[in-house]
């Protein structure tokens, strides 16, 4: 198993209310996904529904607003996003990914990269997936990234 070894951390503007997170699987790799949110006294699993290829992530406004209680704290609460990829039984094709969409009430919200630049989106509204590859001598790769709101 490979663990990624380049923290990412990603910011969507979103302001209050409940939002739904996707994750749609990129490559032939099969997935699982696992979304916490992650605050100074504890971390929160957020429950997830699979419909084929995304992964439906939902935080309802009081999960909202926890995440945007503190901004600029030096341990701020966030998102962890962490994603296992297996093998596919009977490929030999070791890519996988994924892309996020953050929305609200079905429209995509923008996101940047910690630095301000932003993040570049597809038509609809997933980030344009990083494809990774699973080593030759394993069967399983694990990726992450760190999400934030304002």
């Amino acid at each position: 198993m490979t663990v990624e070894k380049m923290h990412r951390y990603l910011i969507w503007k979103s302001g209050p209310g409940p939002l739904d997170i996707e994750i749609k699987r990129v490559g032939e790799a099969v997935l699982r996904p696992s979304l916490l949110i992650v605050t100074p006294v504890g971390g929160i699993a957020v429950p997830h529904e699979d419909d084929r290829d995304v992964a439906r992530f939902h935080l309802d406004e009081a999960n909202v607003a926890r995440l945007l209680s503190a901004p600029g704290a030096l341990r701020a609460p966030c998102l962890a996003f962490q994603c296992d990829a297996f093998l596919s039984m009977g490929s030999d094709r070791r890519r996988w990914g994924w892309a996020i969409r953050v929305s609200r009430d079905g429209e995509a919200l923008p996101g940047h990269h910690l630095d301000g630049a932003p993040l570049v989106m597809c038509r609809d509204g997933f980030t344009r997936a990083r494809l990774r590859h699973i080593p030759v001598k394993s069967a399983m790769a694990r990726g992450h990234d760190l999400i934030g709101l304002s």
